[in-house]
């Protein structure tokens, strides 16, 4: 299991979009993921449970991975994060 802190450095946070590109990325890997916000714990089983969590533009959130394939999804993760989702500001 790794944990990370990631910046949302896109303005609109995790919305349907985002969210789903997020989504996407997860059903590469076996591991799982746990997005933390706020002290909340949401396992990212789905669309709805990322948008449940409730993850604000330009906040601070923690990440955990944890399966086989863990570091690779983190690296995947921490990346679509850094670059915004591709969103252009």
């Amino acid at each position: 299991m790794i944990r990370e802190s990631i910046r949302v450095v896109n303005s609109t946070g995790l919305h349907a979009r985002p969210a789903a590109t997020l989504i996407k990325t997860l059903k590469k890997y076996e591991s799982s993921m746990t997005l933390v916000n706020n002290g909340k714990e949401v396992v990212i089983k789905g669309l709805m449970s990322v948008l449940g969590a409730g993850v604000k533009g330009h906040s601070h959130i923690d990440i955990i991975c944890d399966g086989a394939d863990e570091q690779d999804l983190m690296s995947e993760i921490k990346g679509l994060f850094a670059d915004g989702f591709g969103e252009k500001e």
